[in-house]
């Protein structure tokens, strides 16, 4: 399992997170809430676990 931080606008956040959830060899295991970054409040974090489906993996293959 690999454990990300996404970093940026909301909106950034989002687009990042559509596009591993459409990555048909990676499963989302969980995703954090969206928390905003001390000192700005045009930034924000987003934690997310992921590891390689092995079944998804295979029919890439």
């Amino acid at each position: 399992m690999v454990k990300i931080r996404l970093q940026g606008t909301t909106n950034e956040i989002k687009r990042m997170r559509r596009v591993i959830e459409r990555n048909r060899s990676l499963l989302v295991v969980s995703t954090s809430e969206v928390f905003p970054n001390k000192g700005t409040k045009k930034y924000f974090r987003q934690y997310m676990d992921i590891s390689f489906d092995p079944v998804k993996k295979e029919m890439a293959q």
